[in-house]
């Protein structure tokens, strides 16, 4: 049996000064006979300024006063305890943790005993924790990502109403039943993928997601997770899930303007490339049939009557020649500036090519028998094409005149076709001069200027070639062309048979 040997009182209550609690005593009428040191460090009295004094010195208004009344007659019926507002004199109220019991002295007299804490501190503490806790959770709540927990297995553990949302969920207790497997990836792959590269670099920021939700919505997301440790040593996955898809439908938007700007400034610049092409033709290929006229009239003009009739009809025949070239010319450029401008009728209807070639024929039979050149028709069979008419017989007299300017006296110009069951393929072919492979791809050109001279040093603008793939293009045709230096050229082009469905029905170039 343990015996009790400190008898002495003050030893006993010199040990209650070590005690870290507040211990006071008081008799029945709650006047204090005893307080020990951290009692008084705690309210910031001196022993005299307490002694004999009630506790209502130290109350707070805000204890409930019916609570403080039974305080007194619960310690004497067993003892009391709980919280209460207390305040020091100095005027801080503090919160206090009070416990309190009865004893009774040899003689049978009543004490009353009561233990203190201050847990201001810890409450005060407490109370931070659940704001920021209250604050962390209406963010959780109110954030417009998906905020997520979920299993290595692909099972989700929580979700904030923004996951609800975007996964298309009724509520969140639905989130559990979900496979994230099945539905954040395009295939069981990609997440064993997401979830290698998550083991291996403890995190992962953006990663980017396709999956269509459960209202069927197709959902861009970036999905950024951290690989969390739990106490018992089991991994989670703790992410934010963001919906980029109006993002990416912007985005896309934004690069089809981005194209279409750029389509335009091919345009502008063509603009340009046809704009510098036309006053190159005005300031270049106009001055020099013109400079031939004046020359050859002054030489008739000063010298008529000192000129044998052979050199006048030579001086007449090359001022006809240059007339004939500026009028080309400037046919050429009227065309092109209607095309340009949208002002040349596209009118198609179904035309005899072979009826049409014999006409143009006609008109250069003069010009191929200057040059010894024959100019032969040898287009057979069904020659009916669908297209502008007009427009085609411009094509093919600059076909023809080109081929007969690049030709050699006594060789020949050939008119052929192919028929093929949807489109006519024509072919204007010489055995002339032929054209080099670079000269080729520079031909149909508008930004590049190409001419060269014909046998007899005819001088060609460049711009009839351009003209005639303007005018095969819009009448839903292909032009190209064949040479061999030094042997032959072939100009070919295709035109439809009958009309094709479901093209630009628009009335003029464009």
């Amino acid at each position: 049996m343990i015996t009790n040997k400190i008898t002495d009182l003050d030893v006993l209550l010199q040990t209650l000064n070590y005690v870290n609690d507040a211990v006071s005593i008081t008799d029945i009428n709650d006047k204090i006979i005893f307080v020990n040191k951290a009692f008084l460090d705690l309210y910031g009295y001196t022993l005299d300024e307490v002694t004999n004094r009630t506790f209502d010195f130290v109350g707070s208004e805000k204890n409930n006063p019916e609570l403080m009344r039974s305080i007194i007659q619960s310690t004497i019926d067993g003892g009391w305890e709980g919280r209460l507002y207390n305040t020091t004199k100095n005027k801080k109220e503090i919160l206090i943790y009070l416990k309190t019991f009865s004893i009774k002295d040899k003689d049978g007299k009543l004490f009353l005993v009561g233990i203190t804490e201050d847990i201001t501190a810890d409450v005060q503490k407490d109370a931070s924790l659940k704001e920021a806790q209250d604050r962390y959770r209406n963010i959780f709540l109110e954030l417009n990502d998906a905020v997520y927990e979920s299993t290595m297995d692909g099972k989700f553990i929580e979700m904030n109403p923004a996951g609800v949302e975007i996964l298309g969920l009724d509520s969140d207790s639905d989130a559990g039943k979900i496979s994230i497997s099945e539905k954040f990836y395009n295939s069981p792959e990609d997440r064993k993928l997401f979830l290698e590269k998550l083991k291996s670099e403890g995190s992962i920021q953006n990663y980017e997601i396709h999956f269509t939700n459960l209202k069927g919505e197709a959902i861009t997301a970036l999905n950024s997770a951290n690989l969390i440790k739990k106490p018992n040593g089991e991994y989670i996955v703790r992410g934010i899930v963001r919906d980029i898809t109006e993002l990416k439908v912007t985005e896309n938007k934004l690069k089809s303007l981005i194209n279409e700007l750029e389509d335009v400034n091919k345009k502008l610049n063509n603009l340009n490339a046809s704009k510098d092409k036309f006053f190159s033709i005005i300031s270049h290929d106009l001055r020099s049939p013109f400079s031939a006229i004046f020359s050859f009239s002054e030489f008739l003009k000063d010298d008529i009557n000192e000129l044998t009739k052979e050199e006048t009809a030579l001086f007449a025949e090359k001022i006809y020649e240059a007339a004939q070239n500026v009028f080309a010319l400037l046919e050429n450029l009227l065309t092109w500036s209607r095309i340009q401008s949208g002002k040349m009728k596209y009118e198609p209807a179904h035309f005899s090519l072979n009826t049409r070639v014999n006409q143009i024929i006609k008109l250069f039979e003069h010009n191929a028998e200057n040059k010894g050149i024959k100019l032969v028709n040898k287009m057979s069979g069904n020659t009916i094409a669908f297209a502008d008419e007009d427009m085609i017989s411009s094509v093919l007299q600059n076909l023809i005149s080109n081929s007969l300017k690049f030709t050699n006296a006594g060789d020949e110009v050939l008119i052929t076709n192919i028929n093929y069951d949807d489109r006519l393929e024509i072919s204007v072919s010489d055995t002339g001069i032929g054209i080099k492979q670079d000269d080729i791809d520079r031909l149909f050109r508008i930004d590049i200027n190409h001419s060269t001279y014909g046998t007899n040093q005819e001088k060609g603008s460049g711009l009839g070639l351009i003209l005639c793939k303007e005018m095969v293009e819009k009448n839903n045709g292909r032009i190209w062309v064949e040479s061999e230096f030094g042997k032959s050229t072939s100009f070919k082009i295709t035109l439809p048979r009958d009309e094709i469905i479901n093209l630009s029905s628009n009335d003029q170039v464009s």
